[in-house]
């Protein structure tokens, strides 16, 4: 295999990247300027193997600039070896260029597990990167239905809720409506959004087919809603989601959850992902307890630092 470097240019992003977050048009709404591109070609010259996208601004260098994860995506089978050598690669072009801190936030390891495996083992172990472990939920879509992998608790609760509301998907009209209702939530709990709505809906215009907005209600109002990106064609990201707290003993979030993953089913999606469930860099466990007791599968997302002199 051959090494290729090579500097932010459309006709560097082929093929098209794995996961919203690493294609051109979500990197230039991350940071305009300043991205550096590394890839792994094949032996044809058109085959890209693997690609970084990172972002240097003075000494210190990030992939993703401002989103959930970034980190390398791989279109192939790559050897141990090779992908060392990769990393390697990528390593000296950074320093060369000034860099002095690199820090590389990974996709949830549940996504592609051996290939997460292999990025660990390398950066880890070989090139002794220091990492930093997130706690990652995902519900693995399949055959049978959400409520039938619940906790009896959480199953009596999305009974109650499907006698109370009716699910459905958004119109575009309605998204305002239902980030604000979101946000108002958030609220009551004294937390925040991490996008205002302007930053949303830059994002929403520029991927008008990846967001997806689902909600609860009835005559009296919305209950539950969710935003929800379809990170990839086989992974849905519940970026989102809240209820009103007059509901927060029947927690209609876990009846839209089940709803949501009906829908994902449907559409021949493998992963939904829950998020994280960090709260100031320690697991914030009733938050872990709720996903996983709704059916979540609970693995890590790593985070990979390291300092050059």
């Amino acid at each position: 295999m051959a090494l290729k470097f090579s500097r932010h240019a459309e006709t560097n992003f082929l093929p098209a990247a794995l996961y919203m977050y690493n294609s051109p048009t979500h990197l230039r709404l991350q940071a305009k300027s300043g991205w550096v591109v590394f890839e792994l070609a094949g032996k044809k010259r058109s085959e890209v193997k693997a690609r970084i996208s990172i972002h240097v601004k003075g000494h210190a260098a990030i992939s993703p600039a401002r989103a959930p994860f970034g980190s390398i995506e791989m279109y192939s089978r790559i050897s141990h070896a090779a992908l060392l050598n990769f990393f390697q690669f990528v390593e000296a072009g950074l320093r060369q260029n000034g860099v002095k801190q690199l820090e590389i936030k990974h996709w949830p390891a549940s996504y592609q597990p051996f290939q997460a495996k292999q990025v660990q083992q390398v950066l880890a172990h070989k090139l002794h990167f220091a990492v930093t472990e997130e706690v990652s939920s995902v519900i693995p879509v399949g055959a049978s239905t959400l409520r039938m992998r619940m906790k009896p608790s959480e199953r009596q609760k999305a009974r109650k809720s499907e006698k109370l509301f009716s699910f459905s998907c958004c119109a575009p009209g309605e998204y305002k409506t239902m980030y604000d209702f979101i946000q108002a939530c958030r609220t009551e709990r004294k937390q925040s959004l991490s996008l205002s709505w302007k930053e949303m809906r830059q994002t929403i215009s520029k991927f008008p087919d990846r967001f997806v907005f689902f909600k609860l209600a009835n005559a009296t109002g919305v209950a539950a809603a969710v935003i929800v990106i379809r990170v990839s064609d086989k992974i849905w990201y519940t970026f989102y989601y809240a209820h009103a707290a007059k509901y927060n003993k029947l927690s209609p979030v876990v009846h839209l959850l089940e709803c949501i993953y009906a829908r994902a089913a449907s559409e021949k999606v493998k992963l939904i992902d829950l998020g994280t469930s960090m709260l100031q860099n320690k697991i914030n466990k009733p938050l872990l307890h709720f996903k996983e007791s709704i059916g979540a599968v609970t693995g890590p997302k790593f985070t990979f630092r390291k300092s050059y002199e």
